[in-house]
């Protein structure tokens, strides 16, 4: 019998209580789309590295490296500034909200927990890291004007600050109601033993 595998990947939360302008963000290019499966708020973070399904031990051996990847990181502040579409917002196959400040510091995160996990033969991503958080997904992306107009609304709104002190390894629980994300394990940024 093989052992089960758990669909984890690594990232920044984003607490509900400092979600506030994001989740009234989310709200309004709702108006805009009915197809879009949105994010649900409590779940909001910033993926630094998907894993895909891993066995609970190869997992926790890759955490320690990870983990010991992230000292000398230092706490940071995100701020949250601007909607946007990927590939673009007349044809949005992504919602997100951009990352204006901190995204320097994601990316050093991003560029550590790839380099532990490359160590353990995790495929290297091959696009370079994107600070955003996900708002929504198409099922079916459609040019979508309505969309398009709300997304240009929300283009340089500024939608707040989250501080971030820790790295979570998360699992992602798919259900017919979505993806339920569950805290497996984390590391504290400390600015602490680095160089």
């Amino acid at each position: 019998m093989s052992e089960e595998r758990i669909r984890s990947f690594i990232a920044v939360a984003v607490p509900p209580a400092s979600a506030e302008g994001i989740r009234a963000a989310q709200q309004q290019l709702k108006a805009g789309d009915e197809t879009i499966k949105w994010v649900n708020p409590d779940g909001f973070h910033i993926t630094l590295k998907f894993l895909g399904g891993v066995e609970r031990e190869r997992l926790t051996v890759l955490w320690r490296t990870v983990s010991q990847a992230l000292v000398g990181a230092r706490p940071f502040t995100m701020h949250f500034r601007g909607a946007g579409a990927f590939p673009s917002p007349t044809r949005a196959r992504v919602v997100w909200i951009a990352v204006n400040e901190g995204a320097a510091e994601l990316s050093d995160l991003a560029a550590r927990v790839e380099a532990a996990c490359a160590q353990h033969s995790f495929e290297r991503e091959r696009r370079p890291f994107q600070a955003h958080l996900t708002l929504g997904r198409a099922r079916q992306p459609e040019p979508n004007p309505r969309l398009a107009a709300a997304i240009e609304e929300l283009a340089e709104a500024d939608l707040g600050q989250v501080p971030v002190d820790r790295v979570l390894l998360m699992q992602s629980e798919l259900t017919r109601q979505g993806a339920i994300y569950h805290e497996l394990d984390e590391s504290k940024l400390t600015g602490e033993g680095g160089e």
